[in-house]
């Protein structure tokens, strides 16, 4: 509480500024929230699409390439911004959350309820161990270097060790008219999405394309990879991006109240140090 009357005693605020403010804020940042989510949601389904959209399609090692390509696109913008803009390292997380949010609203009523696909074959894969690993490391460096050398790096091994627990009953083979399958082909036969031939799958005894192989860490690191250049890149469009609402712009700081000066700082910092009255003297 003595915190937020410094804040709005710094600000020149009134009673009436200062509860407009904070009933902004609740409005605001809410719609800010399920419209990111909602931009969010509709990227990753253009661009990861029918990797992460059919639970067959999770066994191939294209799922994390794709998935952690088209995922850090969005979210290294929202993490650079809230970064650079408020010094808070919540913004992988609060990608990653509102895209799951999304991912299970669309994945039940337009999957589920709407086109009659059972919810083990359209469940979205999770992405909020991602990112609360990646802001974790941005907050221990506070550099954006690091963070894409010691985070981005390993993102679609976080990637997949988070999901793995979801993916690996449907990975236990079954056999069906003689043939062994695993459970999510055998899902993937019984509804069928279409009649492209990209739909039709074929049965595969092992390989370069099945998740679990011998070179599924191959994927891994190149997906790894490709994201620090794509996280490095969106860092800096971010860093464009905050360049209007940075302090140092006047326009921003009349926004945001005067700046305190000097003799302000030093008057404040005076009061913080002056000792308590010492009751007992009294």
């Amino acid at each position: 509480m003595a915190y937020s009357d410094a804040i709005t005693q710094t600000l020149k605020m009134n009673t009436n500024e200062e509860r407009a403010f904070r009933m902004f804020d609740m409005i605001v940042i809410p719609i800010v929230f399920v419209v990111m989510g909602a931009a969010f949601h509709l990227h990753y389904m253009l661009t990861a699409g029918d990797w992460d959209f059919w639970v067959d399609w999770k066994d191939r090692l294209y799922w994390p390439i794709t998935s952690s390509i088209s995922f850090i696109i969005i979210a290294a913008a929202v993490q650079g911004l809230l970064w650079k803009l408020f010094r808070l390292p919540i913004g992988m997380t609060m990608a990653g959350t509102g895209l799951v949010m999304m991912e299970w609203i669309s994945r039940y009523y337009n999957f589920h309820l709407w086109a009659y696909f059972p919810m083990s074959q359209v469940w979205p894969a999770t992405w909020i161990a991602v990112g609360i690993f990646i802001d974790a490391v941005l907050l221990i460096t506070g550099s954006a270097i690091m963070t894409s050398l010691f985070g981005v790096f390993f993102l679609p091994v976080i990637f997949i060790l988070s999901n793995y627990p979801m993916l690996a009953p449907f990975r236990v083979p079954t056999n069906v008219m003689g043939t062994e399958v695993p459970v999510a082909d055998w899902i993937g036969y019984v509804f069928q999405r279409g009649g492209s031939p990209e739909y039709l799958r074929i049965i595969e005894d092992a390989g370069l394309r099945v998740l679990g192989g011998e070179t599924w860490f191959i994927s891994c690191l190149f997906g790894g990879f490709v994201s620090i250049f794509v996280y490095l890149g969106w860092w800096w469009i971010s860093g464009i991006a905050a360049k209007p609402f940075s302090r140092s712009n006047p326009l921003a700081a009349y926004m945001g109240g005067t700046e305190p000066s000097d003799n302000d700082t030093e008057i404040a910092a005076d009061e913080y140090q002056t000792p308590l009255p010492n009751r007992d003297a009294s």
